[in-house]
């Protein structure tokens, strides 16, 4: 108990530390985003978090004994490319002309996305012209985002194995929720398989998971499916455990908030004045990461484990593994 104890303090006060606020949170600044740029902004966000939930999932092709199990903490980081931090694109802008709305759109080069720089770009507009959004909201100006989350891996009969990962957290200022849950089977282990020689442990898994990210009023923003399938072989050579993986994932990220803008007053006809407007935004986002090429290892000492693995995919990603395992 004094294990599972500890596993969920340091899960938690990783969080924390990863947390750490920033000056606008993440959700607040998604939401000053019109629709037809959020794509390019919020792209790196979705392909960051599809790649980090599907990390760390499977650190061995060996499974558990029935109802052997591991408990672990597991911490990733995804590195974030320079290519990842600007895009480009064209912003809405509008302005009244004889009584009427005109709008028009003006290229925007290399600005900055969600992980770009902490600048905060004007919309070029003159006269009495307004941009829609009339700024970008500035970036976390990051090459990487911490993931840290506790993992329960369970036996059961003929070499599967079950895996469920939860946990509460925030990144940059903003609440989010995550859960998975998988399953893995050891092909040696199968009853057709038992009779075959094999000088290495294969094995064949796959996982389910969500998360979500509320705004500061506790509005659910962002909500996220991701599929993940992996092929691992690993060999025991006393502790030491070098293992190998490729998988294929994929992640959707369905975006629903207000956006909230300003046009020039058409109600009174009067162009330097702002009118308030609303849309309703709707977007269905999918993550670049599609596969994956893991290298890594595990050491193990009694009941205690520890496991490294380098994961090459679109944003190149390294996770480490601190556990207590009764096989």
């Amino acid at each position: 108990m004094k294990v599972i104890k500890y596993v969920i303090i340091l899960s938690i006060m990783c969080s924390f530390l990863a947390a750490q606020d920033p000056v606008e949170p993440l959700a607040e600044k998604i939401k000053k985003i019109s629709e037809g740029l959020l794509e390019g902004y919020a792209q790196p966000l979705v392909t960051a978090f599809g790649t980090g939930v599907s990390t760390g999932l499977f650190h061995s092709a060996y499974s558990h004994e029935f109802l052997g199990f591991d408990l672990s903490v597991r911490a990733m980081y995804i590195q974030i490319p320079n290519s990842a931090k600007y895009y480009s694109d064209a912003a809405v802008i509008c302005s009244l002309a004889n009584g009427q709305l005109v709008s028009y759109e003006v290229n925007l080069d290399s600005i900055g996305t969600i992980f770009g720089p902490e600048e905060q770009p004007d919309i070029p507009a003159s006269g009495n012209a307004v941009g829609i959004p009339p700024y970008i909201p500035a970036g976390f100006d990051v090459s990487g985002v911490p993931f840290v989350m506790p993992q329960l891996n369970v036996g059961l009969v003929m070499g599967s194995e079950l895996v469920i990962r939860f946990i509460p957290f925030s990144y940059k200022g903003s609440s989010m929720r995550f859960l998975g849950i998988g399953a893995k089977q050891e092909i040696n282990k199968l009853p057709f398989m038992k009779n075959v020689p094999l000088p290495v442990a294969i094995a064949i898994g796959g996982a389910f998971q969500t998360f979500g990210i509320k705004n500061s009023i506790g509005e659910q923003i962002v909500n996220t499916r991701n599929w993940c399938v992996q092929f691992l072989v690993s060999k025991r050579l006393g502790p030491f455990e070098p293992v190998i993986g490729a998988g294929l994932e994929g992640t959707k990220v369905y975006f629903h908030y207000q956006f909230e803008y300003e046009i020039p007053d058409t109600i009174n006809n009067i162009p330097e004045n702002r009118i308030s407007e609303i849309s309703d935004i709707k977007v269905e986002l999918k993550a670049k990461n599609h596969n994956r090429i893991m290298v890594g290892f595990n050491f193990k000492l009694g009941f205690l484990y520890v496991h490294y693995d380098y994961n090459i995919s679109p944003y190149k990603t390294h996770n480490a593994i601190v556990g207590f395992t009764i096989r």
